[in-house]
């Protein structure tokens, strides 16, 4: 089911509080400092994390097909506005199109790429859902070989594995959908043998070729635990607390696979000596499946999770035959948006999850990935992945009291200099509008041009401008 799109007020001081989470180019949904970072300069705000508080329901309507058009030429007014504005410049480009059909209501070069920031994890969700369907998840397996009585842990992508038992969507989202005593009480199920004698355990991550830290990412962006090591297994994300900002355990596998030795031993398999990291041996006796890859799209997407994108590009990349690198996601993100209809021309994609400098992504394409995913069946849940204004996700604390609160959803992103906003937007008059506003070259502090794109973004929620 297509997701519908708020109308009406948002009583958004029924919202209390919200909860952290990271964002490779925007921080964290929660209570944003109304100054820069201080020096060196990082992709981040900083913020406090407070407590989760579910929002309360908001009534909604379905989206229109007969909903009137918006003027191109009042629209065009208010991208321009957005670039003339003191707290822009010239490297602000925009566009916006009607989601339904596609039909160009702004362009203001929106052609020409630019630094995306963490806006390029739209690309990186959409492309593999598109590619390998709303259904498709992550295999996390064991491997036993009797005459050397091996386990191995055999990583299939699965970084949000739970430490134990999974929630098998129960639970919030995607992360801890399968857990690891799961998967421990399947291999005594299909090896009983196991509880017999000592074995060895092994973790084989080497479908995953890329370097764990893609050499792209700043410093600090491991050492904030803003990203992990990315290897294609983990208990959720290789944080090493429960804290969303925890620090993250150097080898994801490795740590993955001492929980698993664990989990073993609760269940009366002892192992001999350390886990170590080894191609797997004997037959496979048992795996777990993750979460379906539309909901770890909405993770990554509602938390702008930087692991979860990353390895979510790789995933795609082992899938379609290329290369578990960066340039392979690459290759295979670029794929899946031009089998969607996006023109491709001219991205430049480093890693999937945004941190990259080097990354270079059109306004025009972002809103034309909004368009052909909702018109996708693989994809057509796309709003329901994206954290609506003034209650979720990045967007939690924007659009409070305005007109676009509830009517909007969005992926946001910021790197230092760069500022990028890409979502949907409902009008006075019932239309879904997909918009991109991006920004580099700017001044540090990324206030000023987010304000600028809000005010944009109020103003087609206030629409009724039919010319």
């Amino acid at each position: 089911m297509r997701a519908r799109v708020a109308v009406g007020a948002v009583v958004v001081a029924a919202l209390l509080g919200g909860y952290a989470v990271a964002d490779a180019a925007d921080v964290v949904p929660g209570v944003l400092t109304s100054a820069p970072v201080p020096q060196p300069p990082a992709a981040f705000l900083t913020a406090e994390p407070v407590a989760a508080a579910s929002p309360s329901p908001v009534p909604v309507t379905p989206v229109s097909e007969d909903a009137p058009l918006p003027a191109a030429s009042v629209v065009q007014q208010l991208a321009q506005r957005v670039r003339d504005d003191d707290r822009t410049g010239e490297s602000t480009n925009v566009s916006v199109v009607d989601l339904l059909t596609g039909e160009v209501l702004a362009d203001l070069d929106a052609a020409d790429t630019q630094v995306p920031a963490s806006s390029t994890k739209l690309l990186t969700s959409v492309s593999a859902v598109a590619d390998l369907g709303a259904d498709y998840r992550m295999v996390t397996s064991v491997t036993w070989d009797a005459s050397s009585r091996t386990l191995t842990l055999v990583a299939g992508g699965d970084m949000l594995l739970a430490a134990d038992a999974g929630h098998g969507g129960d639970g919030e989202d995607a992360n801890g959908w399968a857990g690891l005593g799961d998967l421990a009480d399947a291999v005594l199920a299909a090896v009983p043998d196991a509880a017999s004698d000592a074995v060895t355990l092994a973790v084989d991550d080497s479908a995953f070729e890329a370097e764990p830290v893609n050499p792209e990412w700043p410093e600090y962006a491991l050492t904030s635990g803003y990203v992990a090591p990315v290897t294609g297994l983990a208990v959720d994300a290789a944080r090493m607390t429960d804290d969303h900002y925890a620090p993250r355990f150097d080898d994801p596998s490795l740590a993955a696979g001492q929980v698993f030795a664990a989990r073993l031993g609760e269940r009366g398999v002892t192992t001999s000596g350390d886990v170590t990291r080894a191609s797997a041996v004997g037959d496979e006796v048992a795996s777990v499946e993750g979460a379906p890859l539309s909901e770890v799209a909405a993770l990554t997407l509602y938390e702008s999770d930087n692991t979860i994108a990353e390895v979510t590009g790789l995933v795609h990349a082992l899938e379609v035959g290329q290369p578990t690198t960066p340039p392979g996601a690459a290759i295979a993100t670029r794929a899946g948006l031009r089998a969607i209809g996006v023109d491709t021309e001219g991205m430049k994609l480093y890693d999937g999850a945004g941190f990259s400098d080097k990354n270079r992504i059109a306004p025009a394409q972002l809103t034309a990935t909004l368009v052909g995913a909702y018109a996708t069946e693989a994809t057509e849940d796309i709003l329901d992945w994206l954290p609506v204004g003034a209650l979720e996700g990045t967007v939690q604390n924007r659009y409070v009291d305005t007109a676009a609160a509830g009517q909007m959803r969005a992926k946001t992103g910021s790197l230092t200099g760069v500022s990028a906003l890409a979502g949907t937007v409902q009008t006075s008059d019932g239309r879904l509008l997909a918009f991109a506003t991006m920004a580099d070259g700017m001044e540090y502090n990324p206030f000023g041009p987010r304000q600028t794109f809000d005010e944009m973004v109020v103003s087609l929620a206030e629409c009724g401008c039919e010319g």
